[in-house]
Formats: structure tokens, sequence, C-alpha cells
């Protein structure tokens, strides 16, 4: 489908759905929210919110890029965070997000597979970050503005990037577009395989990856029982976009797969084009099937400049099962076509002017299944002494639990778990 004729459909359903606008008034989040205004001690003092998050991943799988889309993909990462909401007034808040990455990579460190005595940095590394985001209301018009800034530092990569949006809303508050902008800027430490360092082929000419991104959306409660949201993006790279670490076998290599010694000799470096677009357009609808059950889909197409088309589709239905305690089961499909200069091991020609062997540029099909699960009574779970607050009482509001396992065609499987404790001060 044509750029231009799904612009047209976007435009054609939200002046649809603008026809057709309600208020919601039965989503289990509100009519938790709404019991929990009951109990709320202080009318006029607005809480801070602090959500730590603790996730587990863990994957496994045989089509590594660091050894030229063969070998092991077994990697484990622990990402605890935190998460603190900060209303600065009754217009204005500050959102913080910080935490670290820690992660062991049986992938990252065959860097220095051909080294018999191996000193990969990679085979175990942290990722630290912080992400602010200020976001006020403007008392008149009713809109929107935000501002955003965030930096991340690990061994080989450091990165920062800033941004905005800003969003028109309707007076009744049931319609809204959002103007969105981002830049970043990744500067990479040049770390080349091992057999290659100091070799001609060991020559990327960038160091930095700059990102662009222009987003538009638009939100619409459809009626009381339903919404939707649908968004378009734009997004330039250009820099570093190959993977200095990432090997490529010719053709003339296919022989000597086990040949260790001789495979150390027919090694090269990833080549990606310094430059990439790419278009997904999205669109969310959830319904409110009962007072106690909602479901929640997504979809969105995918296109960029190196070839690529995929499809992605989600279904998330949230249940209440009790005043307290909500079970959301979900599931998700992904479809994509292969980059246009991906090469499995041992297929790319001496002649090509771009190749890669990273399976994530790979034609396959995925899903994810998993389920997850919060307690949140509307007395909250727990109250102690609130160290922001002389003399208050601080609460646990509510522990949440999300667990789920991917898999992908060629082989690559993952589990996923995600913890998150919510307190107010």
């Amino acid at each position: 489908m044509q750029l231009k004729t799904i612009l047209s459909l976007l435009l054609l359903l939200s002046v649809t759905f603008a026809v057709n606008a309600q208020t919601d008034k039965n989503s289990i989040d509100d009519k938790q929210e709404d019991s929990r205004k009951k109990v709320k001690l202080s009318e006029d003092y607005q809480e801070t919110e602090v959500n730590f998050l603790l996730n587990y991943y863990e994957q496994d799988g045989d089509h590594s890029p660091v050894t030229g889309g063969q070998g092991t993909e077994e990697l484990t990462n622990v990402a605890p965070s935190f998460v603190v909401h900060i209303p600065v007034d009754s217009l204005s808040s500050l959102d913080l997000n910080f935490g670290i990455d820690i992660y062991s990579s049986a992938s990252t460190d065959n860097i220095d597979y051909f080294d018999t005595h191996k000193s990969s940095a990679s085979g175990m590394d942290a990722r630290a970050h912080i992400n602010a985001y200020y976001s006020h209301k403007l008392l008149k018009s009713g809109n929107d503005y935000s501002v955003l800034a965030g930096f991340s530092q690990e061994y080989d990569v450091s990165s920062y990037h800033a941004g905005g949006s800003y969003t028109l809303n309707s007076k009744d508050q049931n319609r809204s577009l959002t103007i969105d902008g981002l830049y970043m800027n990744d500067s990479w430490k040049l770390l080349y395989p091992t057999e290659l360092r100091g070799s001609s082929d060991a020559n990327l000419k960038d160091d930095v990856r700059t990102t662009l991104k222009f987003g538009l959306s638009y939100s619409q409660v459809i009626n009381k029982r339903s919404q939707a949201l649908f968004s378009m993006e734009v997004v330039s790279q250009s820099g570093l976009l190959s993977t200095p670490f990432h090997r490529v076998f010719f053709d003339d290599a296919f022989a000597f797969a086990n040949d260790k010694n001789e495979l150390a000799t027919r090694s090269h470096i990833e080549q990606l084009d310094d430059s990439r677009i790419k278009i997904p357009i999205s669109m969310r609808w959830n319904y409110y099937i009962s007072d106690f059950i909602r479901l929640k889909t997504f979809y969105r197409y995918y296109s960029d400049s190196w070839g690529i088309s995929a499809h992605t589709a989600s279904v998330e239905l949230p249940m209440m099962v009790s005043p307290s305690f909500i079970i959301s089961p979900f599931a998700r499909y992904h479809t994509q076509t292969a980059a246009d200069d991906f090469y499995e091991f041992g297929q790319a020609s001496s002649t090509a002017e771009f190749y890669t062997s990273d399976y994530d540029l790979s034609e396959f099909d995925s899903f994810k299944v998993g389920v997850g699960f919060q307690y949140s009574p509307v007395t909250g779970i727990s109250n102690f002494k609130s160290p922001l607050r002389k003399g208050k009482t601080a609460q646990l509001k509510s522990i949440g639990l999300r667990t789920a396992y991917y898999d992908r065609s060629d082989g690559l499987n993952a589990w996923l778990v995600s913890l998150d404790f919510a307190f107010t001060f």
C-alpha cells in the first residue's frame, strides 16, 4: 500500500471517529483510581510516585552476527530501574527514569573468537542510563507540551538524546493531536574483531550515529466503551550503522565452516549503508467489554530504505478478577522480509557493496505470549514512615508481575520476567 493511500485512510477514519466522540466511563484503571481518590488523605497534596522495576531477560540461538551468522546467541540481562513521577504543581510534572542493565553475552564474548587467549571486554558489560521528562498543561488552551532529555553509557557506546512534543486537546478532552520530535547521538568506540584489528578491513569511516525522529499521533474516544490511537513516524539515521564487531564470511569461506584457522583468514567486517529511513505506521484500539474485562489491540506496518517491510499485531485482555487483582494475558505476532543486503554464512559475494549476517535483518516470523498480574488494593498493600515528608505516611501501592516467552523462526528464543513495585510518598 502506498504511503499516500495509507495517510488518506487514516484521515478518513479520524474524521469518522470525531463524529462519535463520548466520554469513556468503563476503564478498569479508572475504576481503581476513582476508589483511591475516596480514601485520599489530602486533596491539595499531590503525591510523588516511585516505581521500582526489575527486568530479567534470557535468550539463546545459533545465528550470532559476531561470528558471521552462526554460533551461540546466548545472553542474559538483569535491569533494575527506578521511575519517579514528581508533581511540580497542578499543571506540571517531572518524570525521572534511571537504572542499569547488566548483561552477560556469549555472543559478544566471541569478538575475540579467533584469539587463543580471549580478552574481549564484552563478555560481561553494564549500561547505565538516566532520562528526564517534563510536561506542562497550558491553562487557557488546555493543550500540553513536554520536553525530554537522556544519557546512557556502556563500554563501547555513549549516547544522549533530546526532544519534545506538543499536544492539541479538544475542549471535551476526547480528541488529541500530538506532534513530537527526537534527536539521538551515539558515539562508538570502534571495537573490531581481534583478527582484523590494524588491517585495512578495519576502516569504518564513522564512529558516530545520529537519529532524527518526527512523529504524529491522533487519539480519539469513539464512545463510552471504545477508544483508538493512530500514529506515524519518520525516522532518519546516518553515520555508523554497521556494528564494528559483526563479522561476515564471503562465499569462499563456506567450505571451511568448521576450520577455525582457515576462517580467520576470510573474516570481514559488516558493511551497511550509512543512511537509513524508517517509517512505522500503527493503530491502537481499546474496547471495554464490561466493567471487568478490557480488550487492547495493536497493529503496526513498518517499511525502511534497506528493503525490510514488516507487520506486527498484538492483543491483550486485562481482566479484573477482584477489585484488587488484575490478570492480563497477551500475545504478539511479527513477520518481516529480509534486508536487501542480508546474507547467511558463506553467501555474500566479495563484489557486494554492503553485506551483513545479522539475523535481526533477516526474513523471519516471531511470536510472544505471556501474562501479567497486578495486585493493587484500594487502601494500598502496606504503609510506612515517609522519608520525604516529615510525620507523613508513605505507601506500597501495588505489585505487578509480567512474564513472557518469545520464539523466532530462525531458532532464537527468549524468556522475559518483569517485577514492578509502585510506591507513593
